[in-house]
């Protein structure tokens, strides 16, 4: 996080001796949720905390560009009717299948966006009048990454462990060697947004903006391609489709404080104070 704001800062710093338009920088923090394969997920507990930082050049009154980074948790609660569900057990090499195809996970997450934001009205930093606020559209593109977790439910294999016992215990479905909660999720995203801008002194503003984004992978959840996983008999699964099968969203709602780093005319306002000291 600091390496990402001494980054911005430096951007940000040669626009500033540019002295073109006007530039911000901000922190933000919210909550997010998911959805995607997980069935009769309870929404409280699939909501989850994420904080992030900003920063924002401003073309004109309508037209901005913004570059952010987010880090945070995703999880869910639910059920995956159909399948057979392993719950982690210490030192187990063999589990029960869960009888009430109960399901969760949970993994932290970064980030990376690029957002253009379009302002309904005109609007601009330190304005406390008629441009002091407006609502806004936001699209972009983003990188999402998330280490494996290792932890939550997973995937047994269909053929019991031997000696069979009643019920019956299965070893882990190993997928690549790994299971299915133990791989690393890497994808593109796509970040639709909406929300509102707002003044409140002449450096500083607020916003409230949700964004929904579209993930290109299926395995946010630890549950990729999960239909193969539905048919049980037999002696194992078939590969994972490595076409576009995905299913994964999540959304943030989040609101950010932000800060005038300079204006149209080349102030910049945190040079200046360094510069009276």
């Amino acid at each position: 996080m600091k390496k990402l704001i001494v980054v911005v800062m430096f951007i940000l710093s040669v626009g500033c001796a540019m002295g073109q338009h006007t530039a911000d920088l901000g922190v933000q923090v919210g909550a997010a949720t998911y959805w995607g394969n997980i069935h009769d997920v309870n929404t409280l507990k699939s909501i989850t905390p994420v904080v992030g930082v900003l920063g924002r050049w401003n073309f004109n009154k309508r037209l901005a560009i913004r570059g952010q980074l987010l880090t945070g948790n995703l999880g869910a609660d639910g059920t995956y009717k159909g399948a057979l569900i392993g719950q982690p057990v210490a030192h187990a090499t063999s589990f029960p299948a869960d009888i009430n195809n109960a399901y969760n996970f949970k993994r932290n997450f970064q980030t990376v966006e690029a957002l253009l934001e379009f302002n309904f009205r005109n609007y601009k930093m330190g304005n406390m009048k008629k441009e002091a606020f407006t609502p806004f559209l936001s699209l972009g593109l983003g990188g999402f990454y998330s280490r494996a977790p290792g932890t939550g439910s997973f995937i047994l294999d269909p053929t019991p462990s031997l000696p069979v016992t009643i019920p019956a215990n299965y070893p882990p479905y190993m997928d690549n060697g790994k299971k299915t909660n133990e791989f690393d999720v890497l994808s593109l995203t796509i970040p639709v947004g909406a929300g509102v801008k707002f003044n409140i002194t002449k450096r500083l503003g607020g916003m409230a903006e949700i964004i929904i984004r579209k993930t290109f992978s299926d395995n946010i959840d630890n549950l990729n391609d999960p239909s193969r996983f539905l048919a049980t008999s037999g002696t194992s699964y078939a590969a994972a489709k490595t076409g576009l099968n995905n299913t994964d969203w999540y959304a943030t709602l989040a609101v950010s404080l932000i800060y005038q780093l300079w204006d149209e005319k080349g102030n910049c306002a945190l040079f200046d104070k360094l510069r009276r000291r």
